[in-house]
């Protein structure tokens, strides 16, 4: 490799740098506010507290819980006599119907829980930023196309194609975020993302970058994307709370494949509910669903500050 080719090979990494640090720039100042904004604080305590159980579990299996006793699958205390049972000292949330132990699968939920929602906020936000970004920026007939795909989406209800889906199908955790950050994406989410980028592209200095002689890629790199990162994080966010309770709902349904969840447990509990005696009924019942509704709480409210961050106009009312 020559001199020549030395140099402009590093000419195209720091470009490649400047470009990735120009595009978290919007992220770091709105991280930076949300710190301060008390919605976003409460919010990101929940998700920390979350992030810990799925942390907790792996460890607690392998250091303190005995597998045969805490499995969140084939566990099984042979001491208990009737089960669902109450909370003890051994189980502390007490078992479900089939002798398993609820906090063992609560933490266990937890991790599913996270893999459902952060996949299909990042499918959504992609097909978002893709569609919206290129039919705001290019216009004309790449515009028409994108939008009439968009205007079919937001006319296909996320909720009742994948329960009709369900029907013809067992839904994993995989297929659920797939089709939900699909269905979302190419939806509502790019057409606000093209109304955004539209305002985008009527800004001076996106006029002089042109004039400068900027490609479109070079302007769709360097200042629309960058643009679109503070609206990529809101939708980001109210995502993950669609989709666990799309996945919630659809295990409550029983139309999903044999996996643990906060629904599936809510499934199980009220499908056995009139199998057993009160007792221990609703240990098995009232953690799950108080999981999902804190979790869910907890996006919200990073969603509802990262909002208040990224339109000024709402911190005014």
């Amino acid at each position: 490799m020559t001199v020549l080719d030395k140099i402009s090979s590093q000419r195209k990494r720091t470009y490649f740098w400047q470009g990735v640090r120009a595009r978290m720039k919007p992220i770091h100042a709105a991280w930076g506010e949300l710190r301060r904004h008390p919605l976003g604080v409460i919010g990101m305590t929940l998700i920390v507290i979350f992030a810990l159980m799925v942390v907790a579990h792996p460890l607690l299996m392998k250091t303190i819980w005995s597998r045969v006793l805490y499995d969140p699958y084939l566990g099984f205390d042979s001491r208990v006599v009737q089960n669902p049972s109450p909370s003890s000292a051994r189980h502390l949330l007490g078992t479900d119907g089939m002798g398993r132990d609820v906090l063992s699968q609560l933490l266990y939920g937890a991790r599913m829980s996270f893999n459902v929602g952060i996949t299909a906020a990042l499918f959504a936000v992609t097909l978002s930023t893709l569609f919206g970004g290129m039919a705001g920026y290019f216009g004309g007939v790449i515009d028409l196309i994108m939008m009439g795909i968009s205007d079919v989406f937001v006319l296909l209800p996320a909720l009742v194609i994948m329960l009709i889906i369900g029907l013809l199908v067992r839904l994993d955790w995989f297929l659920i975020a797939l089709i939900f950050g699909i269905l979302t994406g190419l939806g509502s989410q790019a057409m606000v993302v093209k109304s955004h980028t539209l305002s985008i592209r009527s800004k001076p200095y996106i006029e002089a970058a042109r004039t400068a002689g900027g490609g479109h890629f070079h302007i769709l790199w360097r200042h629309i994307l960058p643009g679109l990162m503070p609206l990529a994080l809101v939708h980001a966010v109210m995502t993950v709370v669609g989709a666990v309770l799309t996945e919630s709902l659809l295990s409550f349904f029983s139309r999903t494949h044999d996996y643990m969840t906060w629904g599936s447990m809510i499934w199980l509990g009220q499908r056995t509910f009139r199998w057993f005696n009160e007792a221990g009924q609703w240990n098995a019942l009232i953690p799950p669903a108080l999981a999902i509704m804190f979790f869910c709480s907890a996006f919200y409210l990073v969603g509802r500050a990262l909002d208040d961050i990224v339109n000024p106009r709402l911190r005014q009312r």
